[in-house]
């Protein structure tokens, strides 16, 4: 019943009060569950692409919602094969260990390839890659990713 108050309250608000509910669809009022829901939509994309290329490999997607400083959302996706069989690498070890950034010194951990991308958008910090071709087809999978990304947490 109150569910159905709510609904038809929000039904008859002024102009003010649309205001209001337009900022909900931000991000920054945006539940790690739902968060996590776009992430998922996001990692199908990037399989589809990987698909495309005709590449197998691991996809990862992690994201930091605005305003957190802790808790980091993470998700991943075979594409085909979770390991290089022949050469003997573990995809998914070496997707989650991408840092992401070329200029970044990597660290202790960070394997320093190509293949993964990290971009800020409206507050989330989106930390994607892709592990199982070359860098630059991982790369190019990565990208793809947090641009969908970018577009569910926008609302397009």
């Amino acid at each position: 019943m109150l569910l159905l108050c709510g609904v038809c309250f929000s039904c008859n608000a002024p102009q003010q009060d649309k205001q209001e509910s337009d900022l909900t669809k931000d991000n920054k009022n945006m539940t790690n569950g739902e968060l996590r829901e776009k992430l998922a939509l996001a990692l199908e994309d990037m399989k589809a692409k990987a698909i495309e290329m005709g590449i197998e490999g691991v996809a990862t997607a992690s994201v930091l919602n605005s305003g957190d400083t802790v808790d980091w959302i993470g998700e991943m996706k075979v594409v085909g094969s979770y390991c290089n069989w022949k050469d003997g690498y573990n995809l998914v070890a070496v997707a989650w260990a991408d840092s992401g950034d070329p200029n970044h010194q990597t660290i202790t951990g960070e394997l320093g390839y190509a293949g993964g991308a990290y971009d800020e958008y409206e507050g989330c910090k989106l930390a994607f890659a892709f592990s199982g071709a070359t860098s630059e087809e991982d790369l190019v999978v990565a990208k793809y990713g947090i641009e969908k990304m970018k577009g569910y947490i926008s609302g397009k």
